[in-house]
């Protein structure tokens, strides 16, 4: 993706992005699959733009299983909340599902505006509060999904809202991973789909892949009737 395509940077001409590099000590990493970006003793101290690949944040009990697991895709950012919450440590790690090419800008170029109050300054900002609303969105549409009612219908409300109106699943997560998003062991919900397949409202295929057999049906079990 390009650098101008980005919610961080829409809006904003090549001059002004180039300025905005520049002014934010701007720095352009790659890194490969499955390497850790953040551990939880790092501290915040920039903020990351995925502009290739694909990377999960995890969040571990004292057990050491997953907690909370979130996905950050190409065009998205993670570790701006911690920034603008001055966390002293991140309380999660950071690592990359796919090979990522990631921009990093310095923290302070948000803290605060120079004495000219240049444009491609104020931009970025806004565009930030933009990023932030979205977010909470999304966190919103995530509650929502946790407390909506039983396993079988968080199931099946992550799978209508994943397929986006196409019977094929491909689910971005594995099983354990799948299971920490929901919230719920994966015993629980490996019978949960196993049973979902037996009524025929859905046929696995593989590890990451779910075809969507009966649509009426998997409303219905939102729906909780």
């Amino acid at each position: 993706m390009e650098i101008k395509d980005t919610l961080l940077f829409q809006n904003l001409n090549t001059e002004e992005i180039q300025r905005v590099l520049h002014c934010s000590d701007a720095k352009f990493l790659t890194f490969d699959k499955n390497q850790e970006i953040i551990s939880p003793k790092d501290h915040p101290k920039v903020l990351y733009l995925i502009l290739k690949g694909e990377v999960i944040l995890e969040q571990f009990n004292y057990m050491g299983k997953p907690m909370n697991i979130e996905y950050r895709k190409t065009g998205e950012l993670f570790a701006q909340e911690d920034l603008f919450l001055e966390q002293n440590t991140f309380e999660y790690s950071v690592r990359t599902t796919k090979p990522c090419r990631i921009l990093t800008a310095n923290k302070n170029f948000f803290f605060q505006t120079c004495e000219k109050s240049c444009a491609h300054h104020s931009k970025v900002i806004y565009n930030m509060l933009h990023v932030f609303a979205l977010e909470n969105r999304q966190k919103q549409q995530r509650l929502e999904l946790l407390t909506c009612g039983e396993l079988t219908q968080r199931i099946a409300r992550y799978l209508l809202e994943t397929s986006h109106g196409n019977s094929i699943v491909c689910v971005p997560m594995n099983r354990s991973e799948l299971a920490a998003y929901l919230n719920v062991a994966r015993p629980s919900l490996s019978r949960t789909l196993s049973s979902m397949q037996e009524q025929n409202i859905i046929q696995i295929h593989g590890r990451n892949q779910i075809q969507i057999l009966d649509f009426e049906n998997l409303q219905a079990l939102i729906d909780g009737v």
